[in-house]
């Protein structure tokens, strides 16, 4: 399957422009003081905004990128507001009960596993080193599910050079119970190659989920060549 264009797309762009310009213009805390933030490193700053409900969507959302990206080793506090980004508010609980059990020390070494593997993928979800990237799979998939899928939508927002291949790994896990997640990070950061991979994944949910973000941004579906370099559950 693939994404065409249709007359609403450059509507619909004009649209996102003007609303984030309004959110930009606020009385609120700006972009550029969180890019400050971010900066001097004021983690308890960029948390601080990030649970503040009277600050935009759109600011919360900037907040929780910087602190994502400043916390390599983050508390379980800051990871749960990361994946609060995208998380069911049943899901969001799980995350809750599940961080009661896991420690901060034990995330991070999850975060290693999944960057490390998904560093193995190329552009294009071919294996760099399938040997070395088999054991690591199997390695990940032997870890606690839950824990993977919080991890795999941390280092989303954390690692910006590394959120397509992540996105890649995440379907090639094929870890039931996370699309709604995957879904989520699709309307947060997907492109339409990244809509064409979850149309052409071998899930119905994210089959579901991406024919959405296609009617969202103005394309149609169409059958044809598109964007397919991950499989769901598939090495």
């Amino acid at each position: 399957m693939r994404l065409a264009c249709n007359w609403m797309e450059d509507f619909i762009k004009m649209a996102v422009m003007v609303a984030a310009i309004a959110m930009l213009s606020g009385c609120g805390t700006s972009v550029s003081q969180i890019r400050q933030w971010e900066d001097s490193r004021q983690v308890s700053k960029l948390s601080e905004v990030a649970r503040d409900k009277s600050e935009s969507a759109f600011i919360r959302k900037k907040s929780l990128e910087s602190l994502a990206r400043l916390n390599w080793k983050p508390s379980n506090n800051e990871r749960l507001q990361v994946y609060s980004m995208f998380a069911s508010e049943g899901g969001y609980q799980e995350a809750r009960r599940l961080m009661q059990t896991l420690t901060s020390e034990k995330f991070a070494e999850i975060d290693r596993k999944v960057t490390s593997l998904a560093s193995l993928l190329d552009s294009r979800g071919n294996w760099s080193n399938q040997s070395e990237a088999r054991n690591r799979y199997d390695e990940l998939l032997s870890v606690n599910k839950k824990a993977v899928t919080i991890s795999l939508c941390q280092q989303v927002v954390a690692q910006p050079t590394l959120q397509t291949r992540i996105l890649l790994l995440a379907i090639k896990l094929g870890i039931d119970g996370s699309e709604e997640e995957l879904v989520a990070v699709l309307f947060a950061y997907g492109d339409k190659s990244m809509a064409e991979d979850y149309l052409n994944s071998g899930s119905g949910k994210l089959n579901e989920g991406g024919r959405r973000w296609a009617a969202a941004q103005g394309y149609s579906v169409s059958t044809g060549d598109g964007s397919n370099r991950s499989g769901w559950g598939r090495f």
